[in-house]
Parts: structure tokens; sequence; C-alpha cells
């Protein structure tokens, strides 16, 4: 008698390769083995009928694998873990130590071996957790700098290309900013939503907040009153003056023109500063705008330092022609003020 012969296959070799035989993972000769033992064993030909149809279920998507692991990614990771820990069961164990313990497949080949249908189960229940789990972990860790707006509290040196293709969503203040210059958020949408957090005295939140309104065009009107409230905390600035002039020059709101002249106030001796108030008494067709600004050129000439011929001839206009008897009075006023050598 042949010395090799293969002894027949006990109930406990059965189990223990019932869920390999079913997945197609088994050598030929184990394949053999197995259809040859349920030949004559009723139990575990029962078993295996079972097992079959866990897995014919799981197959054609009548349970929910199919909607959690639709890419069958779930079953390769198995495969490939199952084929290490094969591999690895005919090395010495001692090589592995105790990570041994922390590969998966050493919990899976237990399960498949003892509890073949609670090993299906286990399955989904992995399938379901990282199916339902990880994706949107993983997808949030990826999109979490382009999906939310980034907050930047140290300058994001701005691009000329940013300003020109940017646009905002929102000016807000910034509480408990303390003593010195007042702190906001802008809110900018460009190709990456940005949050940019500072003082006006911050280089890139000037930069952007007298684009804002010199570009009036660009922006709608809430943006733009909220940028000259903000600037007017530094109109001391000389660039933030010649923004403000603009906005009072140039805008289409008349609010915005307005706000704007009112930030300007006390800088009447700024040459850009009167052209801009005599310019929007003498042409700005709202009559609030025309009355801030002769009241700010009255309180000018009170002071009795400047000898502006224009200032004249604007004033001796509007007090002849403008329809408002309130501006008219006062252009007659700060006429009387001026001293009589410059009229």
């Amino acid at each position: 008698m042949d010395g090799h012969q293969q002894e027949p296959m006990t109930c406990q070799d059965f189990e223990r390769l019932l869920a390999l035989y079913v997945w197609d993972e088994l050598e030929a000769g184990e394949r053999a083995s197995v259809e040859a033992h349920i030949q004559h064993c009723a139990n575990c030909a029962a078993l295996l009928a079972r097992e079959g149809k866990v897995r014919s279920a799981l197959a054609q998507g009548e349970g929910p694998a199919d909607k959690l692991d639709p890419a069958g990614t779930l079953l390769s990771q198995c495969r490939s873990e199952l084929a290490e820990a094969l591999d690895d069961a005919a090395e010495p164990r001692a090589r592995w130590g105790w990570l041994n313990a922390l590969r998966p497949a050493n919990w899976l080949i237990p399960s498949f071996a003892h509890h073949p249908v609670w090993s299906a189960t286990l399955l989904v229940l992995l399938g379901a957790a990282l199916g339902s789990g990880l994706p949107p972990w993983y997808r949030s860790r990826l999109m979490q700098p382009g999906g939310t707006p980034l907050k930047v509290f140290a300058s994001p040196r701005i691009s000329e290309q940013d300003l020109q293709s940017m646009g905002i969503a929102g000016i807000n203040w910034v509480p408990g900013g303390g003593s010195g210059s007042p702190r906001v958020e802008l809110h900018l949408t460009a190709e990456k939503p940005l949050v940019v957090q500072g003082s006006v005295d911050d280089t890139d939140v000037k930069r952007v907040l007298t684009f804002v309104v010199q570009n009036g065009q660009r922006f709608d009107s809430g943006v733009r009153l909220d940028s000259v409230e903000v600037l007017r905390t530094r109109s001391g600035d000389g660039d933030v003056r010649r923004a403000l002039c603009t906005a009072a020059g140039k805008d289409s709101n008349p609010g915005v023109r307005l706000k704007a002249l009112e930030a300007l106030r006390g800088f009447e001796q700024d040459e850009i500063v009167r052209r801009t108030l005599l310019d929007a008494l003498l042409s700005d067709s709202n009559p609030g705008v025309r009355v801030e600004a002769v009241n700010a050129l009255r309180a000018l000439a009170e002071k009795g330092t400047l000898e502006d011929q224009r200032l004249v001839s604007v004033l001796r206009d509007r007090m002849q022609r403008d329809p408002n008897n309130y501006i008219r009075m006062q252009s007659a006023a700060a006429i009387r003020q001026l001293p009589r050598e410059v009229y």
C-alpha cells in the first residue's frame, strides 16, 4: 500500500475548509477531498448547501452586500489577507511574535473555519462599516482644503489676479479685538473660498477693501457699504482716502457716495478730498450727497486758512442755482466766512 495515501477527510476537516470551498479558494486536491466527503456525509452536505445559499445571495445582490461593497474591494482585500495568512502559516510563527495577533487575517481564518455562516455575516458587517463609514471620513479629509473656506489669520498674499477674479460673500466685524485697529473677516469667493481675518492695517485686508470701493460695478451695494464703513476707521491713510474719494465720486449708489464723504470728514485740507467735495456739490444728482459736501466745505471755510478760487466759484454757483434751499443757504454762509480777499 502506498505510504502517502491520503487519509479520509473528517467532519472537522470539512468544516475548516467549507468556506474556502464555497468561495473557490481551495487547490484542486483539497476540492476533490471535500467533494468526496459530502458523498457519504449527509450533515456536511447540508452544511455545504446552506453555505452555498448564503454565497449565492451575496453574489446575486439579494442582500445588502452589493450596496455596501459594489466594487468588490472588501472581498479582494479579504482574499489578499487570506492568501498572506496561508503563506505565513507555513513559516515558523516565532518569526512574527506578538505582531501576528494584529493581522486581520488571523481574525478571519478561525471565523471561516469554525463558523462559516457567521463568517459571511461578518463580511457583510465589515462591508457596511467600510462602505458607509470610511469613505465619508476619507472624502472629508481630502475635500477639506477645497470644500470648506480656509481661514487665514496671517497675510495670504492675495495676487493681482485674485483681486480681479474674486467675489465678496460678506464682511464681518470680529468682536473682542481690544485696543488698536478693529479686526474684520473678509469672506472671499474665488477658485478656492477664503476667509481673511485681520485689521485694516493688514496689507491684504486693505487691498481687498480699497479694491472693492474703487471698483463698485463689480460688487453689490451692501458689500461696498460695508467696505466703506470699515475703511473710515483708517481715513488717515492716504491710500484709503484716495479709495474713498473714488467711491464718493463714481459709485452708482448714493448711499455709498454719502458714506464715503462722511468718512472723509476732517480731511478737507487734503487737495484730493477738497476736489472730491467740490465735484460732489457741483454735480451730484442726490441732494443728500450735496448737503454733506456743502457742510464739509463750510467747515473748511470757517477755518479761514484756505485761498481757493474754485471753491468760491462752486459756492457761488450753488448759492444761485442749486434746487435745494438748504444748500443755497449753506453755500452763501460759507462764502461769507471766507477771507474777503479770496472773493
